[in-house]
């Protein structure tokens, strides 16, 4: 493959996208995008937020080997470890990132070469997406301008908090009075205390004539609103990859270059009182878009059943790059997705997954087909009032409202001596600490209280 292109979507969640059946076109052009390629049905950002999401995206590794669980921790990727860009810039690729994560996701890029952006964020007017690609084309025409095979990654920010998309995507989905005085559904939100000043800080009307006036702005009651704004960001960003697309076309790229679409984690709207944010391992954080595009070289229209990971997604980019022994020699712990498209298989690369996160909560879970399994580990706040042991079957209650810990402790037994086979399995491989046992959450409060709009 001379070309490829990684995009990550941040926080974007399968089950909120038009091409994996979300009630709502949120997302058209990726829609027709998927016509024309490959598309994994089920699968798993393995450890969520953002950084170990990344890591293990960069490193086809796991959380046990490459050993970043937190969001901003202390911990730092181990320079033993070689990232994707690094291995492809190893093999002859130019490199390019429109990125600005910064720290160990910089490697593998010549500093000109890892740019980043800058949007605006007031009230209907955060053109995210927008921004990224005036990096990104710039980047683009900096990698068709020499001779090398090329290797972009391209990391967008919608639809992360927060959701303030411009017009005319922002009444998109939602046509009522989000300010109503009268509507009570966002009660529980303002009160869920570790986020209580950043929501009265975004989920507000700004008075037309003094936007930065915080007793003349209005906070927004309606739930639906919330979420209706979530799927408007969706659509923008959307439309914003159909400017991207035209641009790959315009350049005679689109046939012969791999695109891999996916997102390092998904978002919680209302579904279990874990408000706006990418905490609680479910499939709403967990259950993540993968669509491999080149008309070239993959089947079209090919939707493709059974758990894979991001950890595949390292050394499925190498395969296409004609470069699997880089794969090897790394000892990823992913599996190259190539055999399981070339034969339209429904196999996955697993059966079972194991899942972290230790960022606002400190879980452990381990996922099948059929079960999910969500353990506290004890370093949660009690705030956010779960229990310590969660069951729920994903064919029967795809979302895991049922809570079957206590009546079927029979299968959380099983799933837990499954999972405790594999950690210990792992640890003695890796040779290296748990990292849930030895590393903290740390994120604990956001917002700015003086800019916090009073509750009525």
């Amino acid at each position: 493959m001379r070309n490829i292109i990684l995009f990550s979507l941040d926080t974007l969640r399968a089950s909120s996208m038009s091409c994996y059946g979300h009630k709502h076109l949120t997302t058209p052009h990726l829609d027709a995008l998927v016509s024309n390629a490959t598309l994994f049905e089920s699968c798993i950002s393995p450890h969520i937020p953002t950084h170990p999401a990344h890591t293990t995206m960069f490193t086809g590794k796991d959380v046990l080997t490459h050993q970043v669980i937190t969001q901003g921790g202390q911990v730092n990727l181990s320079e033993n470890i070689n990232t994707l860009p690094e291995l492809l810039g190893e093999a002859g690729y130019f490199t390019v990132a429109a990125d600005n994560l910064g720290r160990w996701f910089q490697r593998g890029f010549p500093d000109n070469q890892y740019r980043g952006y800058q949007w605006e964020s007031r009230y209907q007017n955060a053109r995210k997406a927008e921004a990224v690609n005036k990096t990104a084309i710039e980047l683009l025409d900096l990698a068709q301008s020499q001779d090398k095979p090329w290797f972009a990654f391209l990391h967008y920010w919608d639809p992360h908090t927060p959701y303030l998309p411009p017009l005319p995507f922002e009444r998109m989905f939602y046509s009522g009075d989000e300010c109503d005085p009268n509507n009570r559904s966002m009660d529980a939100v303002y009160a869920c205390e570790p986020f209580t000043d950043y929501f009265r800080q975004w989920m507000c009307k700004p008075d037309s004539d003094a936007p930065d006036n915080i007793e003349k702005k209005r906070l927004w009651t309606d739930i639906n609103y919330v979420n209706s704004q979530y799927d408007a960001s969706i659509a923008y960003m959307d439309a914003s990859l159909a400017q991207l697309f035209q641009y790959l076309q315009d350049n005679e790229l689109m046939d012969d270059t791999l695109l891999v679409i996916t997102a390092d984690h998904g978002e919680e709207l209302d579904e279990h009182e874990l408000w706006y944010d990418h905490h609680g391992l479910y499939q709403t954080n967990c259950h993540i878009p993968l669509i491999l595009h080149c008309p070239d070289v993959i089947p079209k229209g090919q939707r493709l059943d059974g758990l894979v990971t991001l950890k595949d997604i390292a050394p499925t980019v190498l395969d296409y790059a004609g470069k699997s022994t880089l794969s090897e020699r790394e000892k990823m712990e992913g599996t190259s997705l190539r055999t399981l498209v070339e034969n339209g298989s429904d196999d996955g690369s697993c059966d079972a997954i194991y899942l972290t996160e230790c960022g606002w909560m400190k879980k452990r879970g381990w996922q099948t087909r059929k079960w999910k399994l969500i353990v506290e580990t004890g370093g949660t706040p009690a705030v956010y009032n779960k229990p310590d042991i969660e069951l729920y079957d994903l064919e029967e209650d795809p979302d895991e409202i049922y809570n079957l810990a206590e009546e079927a402790e029979d299968i959380v037994t099983q799933l837990k001596n499954e999972m405790d086979e594999f950690l210990k399995r792992r640890l003695t491989e890796t040779g290296l600490p748990d990292p849930t046992d030895e590393q903290d959450i740390t994120m604990r409060r956001i917002g700015d209280k003086s800019k916090a709009v009073p509750l009525p």
